[in-house]
Parts: C-alpha cells; sequence; structure tokens
C-alpha cells in the first residue's frame, strides 16, 4: 500500500484546559475491489467532507477527525486525531483484501491513546467518539476469503467495553455496490447501516450526509452523544430497516 499525508502527529497535541473535543472516526475500505471510480470518489469525498465541516465555525473548534483505512493492513492516517481545518485527504490505493477487524483495532487502539478522559472531580474530557463505516464488500481473513470470525470479536471488543473505559457513542455502517450484505451491515453498526451505488452522485451525497450530521451536531443544542441522529440522508442512502 502506498500513501502519502503531510498531517502532523497531532496525537500529542492535547486540548486546552476545559475544552471538549467531539472526535469522529472515518473507517474506510481500500481494499482491491475499490480500485477504480470508488476510490477516487472516496477521495474526492473526503476533500468535500473536510471543506464543508472546516467551513463551520463550531466544527472547526470542536471537531477532531480519526481516519482509518483497512485493506489487507490497516493505518490511521496522520497518526491520530487531526482538527478538522487541519486535515489533509490521502492519496488513497485500493489494494488487499477486507481487514475490518484490524481497522477495529486501530480504532481501540486510538480510542486509548487519542480520545480525552474525564477526571473525577476534574475535566469532563471529550465527547463520546462517532464512528463511521464505509465498505463495499464483506470483512474477509488474510487471505481474502469472506467470514466473521475475524471482524465479530473486533466488534464486541469495541462496544461491550467496561464502564469508565472510552467506546463510541454510535457506529454507522455504509455499504457500496453490489457485493454487499444487508445483515452484515446491520451487525457492524450500532445506529443506522445504508447502501448505496457507487456513482459518483451517490459517493458526494454520502459525504455531504456525514458533513451535514457532524457540522449540525456541534451547534448550540445539538446531538453531540449520537451526531448522525438528526439529519436525514438523501434518496441515494437507502437505510437497512
Amino acid at each position: 500500500m502506498s500513501m502519502q499525508s503531510n498531517v502532523p502527529d497531532w496525537a500529542m497535541v492535547q486540548p486546552a484546559g476545559g475544552e471538549r473535543r467531539l472526535p469522529v472516526y472515518l473507517l474506510l475500505d481500500t481494499s482491491g475491489s475499490m480500485d477504480g471510480a470508488p476510490i477516487l470518489s472516496v477521495r474526492q469525498g473526503l476533500e468535500q467532507f473536510q471543506q464543508e465541516t472546516a467551513s463551520d465555525p463550531f466544527a472547526r473548534d470542536v471537531v477532531r477527525i480519526g481516519v482509518i483505512i483497512f485493506n489487507s493492513d490497516a493505518q490511521v492516517v496522520g497518526g491520530g486525531l487531526v482538527p478538522i481545518g487541519a486535515f489533509q485527504p490521502p492519496n488513497l490505493i485500493a489494494t488487499g483484501a477486507t481487514r475490518l477487524d484490524l481497522a477495529f483495532e486501530k480504532l481501540l487502539e486510538s480510542l486509548d491513546r487519542d480520545v480525552v478522559k474525564a477526571v473525577k472531580g476534574g475535566q469532563k474530557g471529550d465527547w463520546k467518539p462517532a464512528v463511521f463505516v464505509l465498505t463495499d464488500g464483506r470483512p474477509t481473513d488474510e487471505n481474502g476469503n469472506v467470514t466473521d470470525r475475524l471482524w465479530r470479536p473486533a466488534h464486541d471488543a469495541l462496544t461491550t467495553r467496561p464502564k469508565g473505559q472510552i467506546k463510541p457513542s454510535t457506529i454507522v455502517a455504509v455499504g457500496c455496490g453490489p457485493n454487499v450484505d444487508d445483515a452484515t451491515l446491520k451487525a457492524m453498526s450500532t445506529g443506522m447501516a445504508f447502501r448505496m451505488g457507487t456513482s459518483e452522485a451517490a459517493f458526494a451525497a454520502l459525504f455531504q450526509y456525514l458533513s451535514q450530521s457532524i457540522t449540525s451536531s456541534v451547534q448550540p443544542g445539538g446531538n453531540l452523544d449520537d451526531p448522525f441522529a438528526d439529519v436525514q440522508p438523501s434518496s441515494d442512502l437507502i437505510r437497512i430497516p
């Protein structure tokens, strides 16, 4: 896998005293089946998402983005959570299998390393992270064979953490293309799950939904506990019942 990013290692940067941040993690499938128009659309969608979210003054102050790409391996882009105004979408190369389990493991590491915990009698810590997963197929093992054996335990390790440990407020899964499985997407998600096509318009609508959800949640009176709850997706996103 080849990827370039000029983003500094923001994981070492702590927020100012009392400042609460909203961590938003995007887990992006860059397996070989995403090659061509889909991976290009993801890159363009990331740029759109960054521009629209960073243009909102509340989001610019509060939102921190963590992008995790996964194929036969998984990698946290830029090393951790990045202020939305400083985020630079990476060059993406589609290759390999679909190791969602490794992405969840990287997410767990970042939650413990990068998200600020509340201190009893002191700072409140960050808001619970919101997690978004985009994939075009079912998770696989290292040989590319479809299996639930690896990703489900990694998912459970995220969602069933003991009290006092950071876990996501919500996980929203979106499947693109003809090879997604509705039941698997629902199992990945703790909130809503969607499926969509692979047209450029569908990806544009998806990332617009993401940016609108995040910017809406950080407005005064917004729903920071579940940023994806209050914005209705476009007709390009089909909600899985």
